[in-house]
């Protein structure tokens, strides 16, 4: 892996890392808000069909349009039952004439009246205590009716379900089958703007929208957004639930709308919106300064490597015209001074003898070091620079070495900075094989087509495991990697397989060396 790769991916961690803290965050601020919606509608629908007192929604003729479990309850019968049914039948015949004549003298201005009576022998036949008042358009009754017997524990029962009612965090409203609204709670009105006096009466499309009204009176309920503008001229947004409640024969009688309030979420929502644009333009900054960072690295390494070439090149011509001439003087006085001794086998004649042999090894490590520097066969191209090199590499081991070269023309199109390039390249891969491959015979193949110069260096190993070529220290395959780059080129391995050797492949184009 080179530098490159390394800084991107870490970048990349880091990205990753804060995008999904981020999203974490705003995706448990959702699934909070989600779960408080579902349990309000819970609530209130708990609050009508569970309340502990009869409860009664009643057409302008007396007929019951709906009731709770308790009515169902109270008068014996199945809640299902119930709908489409006179009140009255479930009065003793005494107390019918007297019901009626409250119901009829309802007005929608006035207070609720009431009346004390006693139940049909099928309904028990226990005294009762009626409630009822009419809104405000006069065609829906509301009615309570609370058993005598237990009216102080249901009274309390019923000031705890209104209580609860008035302090949901949901807003609540209820509309007559007409889509009139005739009851709201405060959250209604907290959230929505409108006070109690001014929502009752109003329409519920005004509010929901006619196509939230039209869905719910197709299917019987809807739920979806809602974004609206209060009366002082500020907006909110909430999640809108709706359901019918059903009348006399399965027909609608009215509709319930909960109302949740998520300006908050929204809120949210567009911060987390705005956070992200903004890490966007963070990470394409980041990208750009990387990207030129990178682009200054490259050509500080190119530029290193020329250097130190350079440097090679210096110090071998000056080992080569300073210390290689002086020990060729000091070798051609020792011969002359040898030569003097006349084959004698004095003690002075072997210690000449000894010193020619150590000038003689000396010449040779002073050579071999120029080569390691820099060969001078180099001068002599690149053809001949790879057939001394593999020759060395020859000498050096046991492993069958292959070199294959392209013709003439082919090695004249490659400058002299792509050759030094190939020369340091097939040197190193060369290293690798004898230090780890535990190869038999190696493969060095050049060749040149269509303006790309190749180079494959293939041996029959162990191959590089991923986790050898990652590991750090590895400046062998990082260099070579380098050297390609910086002539804009490519360096790659091929895939690992176990005991499938390696082959080290090089594509240069030729135009990097003029």
């Amino acid at each position: 892996m080179t530098r490159t790769d390394a800084l991107r991916q870490w970048h990349e961690l880091q990205v990753s890392q804060l995008e999904l803290e981020v999203q974490s965050a705003a995706l448990a601020e959702l699934e909070r808000q989600k779960r408080e919606v579902e349990q309000g509608l819970l609530r209130y629908a708990g609050l009508f069909d569970q309340a502990p007192v009869c409860y009664l929604a009643l057409a302008r003729d007396g007929m019951i349009a709906g009731a709770n479990r308790a009515a169902a309850s109270l008068f014996a019968l199945p809640l299902q039952e119930l709908p489409g049914r006179p009140v009255t039948h479930f009065l003793a015949p005494p107390y019918q004439p007297a019901l009626r004549r409250m119901l009829a003298e309802l007005r929608a201005d006035e207070a609720s009246v009431a009346m004390e009576a006693q139940l049909c022998d099928s309904a028990g036949g226990g005294r009762v205590r009626i409630e009822a008042n009419l809104d405000h358009t006069g065609e829906a009754i509301r009615m309570v009716v609370s058993d005598l017997d237990v009216g102080l524990q249901q009274d309390a029962a019923l000031r705890r379900t209104f209580a609860v009612l008035d302090n949901l965090g949901e807003g609540v409203a209820v509309a007559d089958a007409n889509g009139a609204i005739v009851a709201v709670n405060p959250a209604f009105s907290a959230i929505s703007g409108y006070p109690e006096a001014k929502a009752i009466g109003s329409g519920l499309a005004l509010l929901c929208g006619l196509e939230a009204v039209r869905a719910v009176q197709e299917r019987g309920s809807w739920q979806g957004e809602l974004a609206g503008r209060r009366p002082d001229g500020g907006d909110f947004q909430a999640t809108l639930s709706l359901r019918t409640l059903a009348g006399p024969e399965g027909a609608a009688a009215g509709t319930v709308a909960v109302l949740s309030d998520i300006s908050r979420r929204k809120q949210a929502e567009s911060a987390l919106q705005d956070l992200h644009r903004n890490l966007e333009s963070r990470v394409v900054q980041r990208t750009a300064e990387l990207l030129h960072a990178n682009g200054q690295l490259r050509q500080l390494s190119a530029h290193m490597a020329a250097v130190k070439e350079e440097e090679r090149k210096r110090i071998a011509r000056e080992i080569h015209d300073e210390l290689g001439q002086n020990l060729l003087a000091l070798k051609l006085d020792i011969v002359q001074l040898n030569e003097r001794m006349g084959g004698r086998r004095t003690r002075f004649a072997r210690r000449v003898a000894a010193a020619l042999d150590n000038i003689d090894a000396t010449l040779r490590s002073v050579r071999g070091i120029m080569n390691e520097l820099r060969p001078s066969v180099l001068d002599l191209g690149l053809a001949a620079a790879l057939e001394w090199l593999v020759n060395d590499f020859r000498h050096r081991s046991s492993l069958h070495y292959e070199l294959e070269l392209p013709g003439e023309a082919q090695l004249a199109a490659i400058g002299s900075d792509l050759s030094l390039v190939l020369f340091r390249i097939v040197q190193e891969a060369l290293v690798n094989v004898l230090r780890h491959s535990r190869a038999s015979q190696v493969a060095v193949r050049l060749w040149v087509e269509e303006g790309v110069t190749l180079l494959e260096v293939e041996d029959n190993g162990i191959g590089i495991a991923p986790s050898c070529r990652e590991r750090p220290g590895s400046f062998g395959l990082i260099g070579m990697q380098e050297r390609a780059d910086a002539l804009r080129g490519s360096f790659t391995l091929n895939e690992y397989e176990p005991g499938a050797g390696c082959c080290v492949t090089v594509r240069l184009p030729l135009v990097s060396s003029q």
